[in-house]
């Protein structure tokens, strides 16, 4: 069972170009990581390479002993940077992490449907129920697993039908008849439900009808029934090409007994330590590896897997367009995210990698 073509191709903004030690080396950027250049640069590599989303993970629990020698888990907030970035591009969807945990769907929906309309509708997002970040936030995070996917269930319903509640349509701007807003068209939900109460409408129109694109991480059976009934992608860390075969079967099985047959992309992810020889590839992530690489073995899944964690490919852009096509042909991904080891690997991944993907005919040739 191969996936299907062309391929959903994902740029990890974490950003895991910085892990390790990659951040010491010149011109690794680091010192525009709050800025936000070194990631503008990036994520513009990647819209003129032809990636279909720029995936942002968040963290809401930091470890100030890590985060000295360690800059890759810090960052902006993701609805922030999208909204900075998307003026730096033309085409690739933005996918920001909110967590259903400690955020208000409210206050959620607001942040979607301001980036929506600042970016022409070019957004999704990634719902997580975050294992970290209690002490954070004043809401408690539900014990069992069950608890938490059914709370994210209800957020995602309440986050649409707050979309729904102002349609675009809704703004008549008819200046003659003084009126701005048609008030059939923005209505309240006054949804009540198990964990939200939340009355609407919202302040900010929707760009577009219909959901936004779900990205879904999380492996336990509550969050793979989530995402059979909900997600429009599943992002996966497997690192054994056997194990996300059967992944995937296990997903469209889910998929389809929730009457989603074909719905759910899984995408898997890919990190990338990429150079013009496999010498010079295998010196490289020599040269990335931290002390803190053991402990991140140990991290648990929150808004995505540590790098050691996922399918990893440590060669040339021949090596990973030939790993990608294996993983097609075994029927273990319908996409992936690829998340590059260093700036290298950055420019390599774009320019090298995804036309080589093309020539394969696994992804569309990159709009001029």
């Amino acid at each position: 069972m191969t996936a299907s073509a062309p391929l959903t191709t994902a740029f990890g903004l974490a950003p895991t170009w910085l892990r390790g030690h990659a951040w010491r080396r010149p011109g690794s950027g680091v010192e525009e990581l709050f800025a936000g250049g070194a990631v503008a640069d990036a994520v513009r590599a990647a819209d003129a390479a032809g990636f279909d989303l720029a995936f942002r993970p968040d963290a809401l629990a930091v470890d100030p002993v890590r985060a000295a020698t360690a800059p890759d888990r810090l960052g902006l907030d993701p609805v922030v940077q999208a909204a900075s970035l998307a003026a730096a591009t033309t085409r690739i969807r933005f996918v920001p992490t909110v967590s259903a945990t400690f955020a208000e769907p409210f206050d959620a929906a607001r942040r979607l449907v301001s980036l929506e309309q600042l970016t022409g509708g070019r957004v999704g997002w990634n719902i997580v129920t975050s294992l970290d970040g209690d002490g954070n936030f004043h809401t408690p995070r539900t014990a069992d697993s069950e608890g938490r996917w059914r709370r994210a269930a209800e957020f995602v319903d309440v986050v649409e039908a707050l979309r729904a509640s102002f349609p675009a349509d809704a703004v008549v701007a008819d200046r003659e008849a003084g009126v701005f807003v048609d008030p059939e068209r923005m209505r309240p939900i006054d949804h009540e439900g198990e964990f939200f109460r939340v009355a609407g409408p919202l302040p900010t129109p929707s760009v577009q009808p219909g959901r936004l694109p779900l990205l879904q991480a999380g492996a336990s059976p509550a969050g793979l029934a989530f995402a059979a009934e909900r997600a429009d992608y599943v992002f996966t860390a497997a690192p054994d090409a056997d194990a996300a075969v059967a992944e995937r079967s296990r997903l469209r099985e889910l998929a389809t007994a929730a009457g989603r047959a074909g719905a759910v992309r899984v995408l898997a992810g890919l990190s990338l330590v990429l150079a013009e020889s496999r010498r010079d590839a295998v010196e490289a992530a020599r040269g990335i590896r931290s002390p803190f690489d053991g402990a991140r073995r140990r991290e648990r899944l929150a808004s995505a897997a540590p790098p050691e964690l996922h399918w990893s490919v440590v060669g040339t852009p021949d090596d990973a367009a030939a790993s990608i096509a294996e993983r097609v042909e075994a029927g273990a991904i319908d996409g992936f995210v690829a998340f590059p080891g260093d700036t290298t690997s950055v420019r390599l991944v774009c320019e090298r990698v995804m036309p080589l993907l093309a020539a394969r005919g696994l992804v569309a040739p990159a709009a001029d």
